[in-house]
């Protein structure tokens, strides 16, 4: 494989982590910290974090994380709500401290008692247009916020020009918010058929954006619970899912297995899939990233499908990113 035909791989640090039961709570700065240099270690591209109850704030922990660090991408979740200089100056901010490493994922920007409601109303005439007027008025915000960041003087301006923007998405709004406004989008498939439809509507939608469909890059989310055997992985989620007292439900993939059978899946779901890369959802921190960046990823690496270097020093560099969104 060519560096570009090589595989982008992300991690998502969030909480104790993706599983229910994950025990011990979300890790503290430092051993935050620690976990985005393992992160590195392993040739990663680039880690995320979220901010929330019990959580501290994601791009102030990834700022700590920017002076222990030289390459990781470093991406924070943040409502886009308040002055789009504000929110321009705080990304460029830490673009500058990490050295041309920060992105940005977009959460839309409700109160909770809008939350709810509109949580009632998924699904209806009126919920759809009131989520379809939410991304329409996130992408507006994106737009003054580039507009920020293309016209910032010299002494403010982030050393990437524009930080990547990594969009999580669901569905066909959302996918269309992505194609009108993100560099990358993470999607959800149940499988490797899904993934292709994702990955074929995802395209045309960019198309009709007038972008180069390979202009936006597809990510797929997958949780991963890993063990030396399959038994054991098996033996884990059942362990997790009795102490949550339910089954591990998510809205992506749920991966149970050893660390070269991930490897199987992701090698399948790049070579069948058309996936650019994938952002891994440890269900336990930090166990199972320890398993993903001790034993998947060398595994990626002698297969040829992850780098064995960092050859670029920016996160749009680890994410082959050549053109920027339109001002649209």
């Amino acid at each position: 494989m060519t560096v570009r035909e090589q595989l982008s791989l992300g991690i998502a640090l969030d909480g104790a982590g993706a599983h229910p039961a994950a025990p011990g709570g979300a890790p503290p700065p430092e051993e935050f910290v620690r976990l985005v240099r393992r992160a590195e270690a392993a040739l990663l591209d680039f880690v995320t974090a979220e901010d929330g109850p019990g959580r501290l704030d994601s791009t102030v922990l990834l700022a700590a994380a920017a002076g222990s660090t030289s390459r990781i991408g470093l991406v924070p979740l943040g409502p886009v709500a308040g002055a789009p200089a504000a929110y321009a100056t705080q990304v460029a901010t830490l673009d500058r401290l990490s050295g041309g490493r920060a992105g940005i994922r977009p959460r839309l920007a409700t109160g909770a008692a809008d939350h709810d409601a509109l949580v009632q109303l998924i699904g209806t005439p009126d919920g759809d247009r009131r989520i379809a007027e939410l991304f329409d008025a996130a992408a507006e915000f994106l737009g003054q916020v580039e507009g920020e960041w293309d016209g910032a003087a010299e002494g403010v301006r982030a050393p990437q020009g524009r930080p990547p923007v990594l969009v999580l998405a669901h569905d066909t709004v959302p996918y269309r918010f992505a194609a009108r406004r993100a560099d990358v989008v993470f999607v959800t498939p149940g499988d490797l058929q899904g993934l292709r439809l994702i990955r074929e509507q995802v395209g045309r939608l960019a198309e009709e954006a007038g972008r180069k469909p390979d202009s936006l890059r597809v990510f797929a989310d997958l949780n991963v619970i890993l063990a030396d055997t399959p038994e054991q992985a098996a033996e884990r989620r059942e362990q997790l899912d009795a102490a949550a007292g339910a089954p591990f439900a998510s809205d992506a993939e749920i991966f149970t297995g050893t660390p070269e059978g991930l490897a199987d899946l992701l090698e399948e779901w790049a070579g069948e899939g058309g996936a650019d890369g994938f952002r891994i959802r440890p269900a336990v921190l930090p166990e199972d990233l320890y398993a993903l960046v001790d034993r998947t990823a060398p595994e990626l690496v002698r297969r040829g499908l992850l780098r064995s270097a960092y050859g670029t020093r920016t996160l749009r560099g680890h994410l082959g990113l050549t053109e920027t969104p339109l001002n649209t």
